[in-house]
């Protein structure tokens, strides 16, 4: 009996359900059926002799008992994925991996990470879920994603942070907007009609940092939440838009938009790997360090937080 008490699949229940909020969502996570997860919960609960969940909610809440079970089944998850990770062969490591992925990260080196990641953990299936920062960083605070790839910043103290480097961007048009000079300050925006990301996105707030700390009003702008779609807007002379000449130095060089230089220059972003500092899986780390050999952001940082 006793070594019930490390039965994977049972502290995995646990964990997920208590993550989660319901049986039915720790099932849907672990690829199994709600009986299933269900009769994994009442093996642990008879191996330990407590009760985990007050059945008498709708909800499944964990009782004082459940609580520290939840946290001690983590910390025994985290260890058996360090072990994993530390001195298992990349090539034995397996299963599937939900990940969260900026845009720029999507339209930049997003193909390299997935060929070196069916070179080096063939065995890894990718789940990939493309959205801005504070979307993607909802979805992996409900247990939907494991790793984010993405836009800073990102502050609390329950994740590893790892940085991707830094990107910059910079206000483009279309020749036919009939830019007079390169060179375009805050000031220059009276007249202008401006393309750019929503509340919800890292790009949003440093346009508005860019604008307030030169004392400039936050000029009427259009949202739009896809970078392509930002590209393909300004190419056709509907706007003037932030854009980061990483991905669009063709457009660029064949004259269909032009880079303007900002004054004062825009703040580079920097992007982070994000992953639960008590993971239970190996493969957030394993993916996280494979990302950070094929970014091609600039500054990559072997910090981290």
């Amino acid at each position: 009996m006793a070594q019930n008490l490390f039965d994977n699949r049972q502290l995995e229940a646990l964990y997920w359900i208590a993550r989660l909020g319901s049986f039915a969502s720790a099932a849907r996570k672990l690829n199994t059926s709600q009986p299933a997860i269900s009769q994994r919960i009442r093996d642990l609960e008879s191996t330990l002799g407590v009760t985990l969940f007050d059945r008498s909610r709708r909800r499944a809440v964990l009782t004082p008992q459940g609580r520290e079970a939840v946290e001690l089944a983590q910390r025994m998850l985290s260890i058996a994925a360090e072990l994993r990770d530390r001195l298992a062969k990349q090539e034995f490591l397996h299963g599937l991996l939900r990940v969260g992925v900026n845009e720029t990260v999507a339209l930049s080196w997003l193909p390299q990470l997935m060929r070196k990641i069916n070179e080096e953990l063939p065995n890894v299936e990718l789940e990939l879920h493309v959205g801005l920062t504070q979307e993607l960083w909802d979805k992996y605070q409900r247990g939907s994603l494991e790793l984010l790839l993405v836009s800073g910043p990102i502050e609390p103290d329950t994740v590893v942070l790892e940085s991707l480097g830094t990107t910059t961007y910079v206000w483009m048009m279309a020749p036919q907007s009939g830019a007079s000079t390169q060179r375009i300050e805050p000031c220059d925006f009276k007249d202008l009609s401006i393309i750019t990301h929503g509340p919800g996105s890292t790009m949003h707030e440093a346009i508005l940092d860019w604008f307030r700390l030169n004392g400039i009003r936050v000029p009427n702008s259009d949202v739009c939440h896809s970078l392509s779609a930002m590209a393909a807007l300004t190419m056709a002379g509907l706007g003037i838009s932030p854009l980061p000449p990483l991905i669009y130095h063709q457009e660029i060089e064949a004259g269909k938009l032009i880079a303007l230089e900002p004054v004062p220059a825009l703040e580079p972003l920097e992007f982070w790997a994000v992953y639960p500092r008590l993971a239970v899986s190996p493969l957030p780390a394993a993916v996280s360090r494979l990302a950070r050999q094929v970014s091609t952001f600039e500054d990559r940082s072997p910090s981290t937080k």
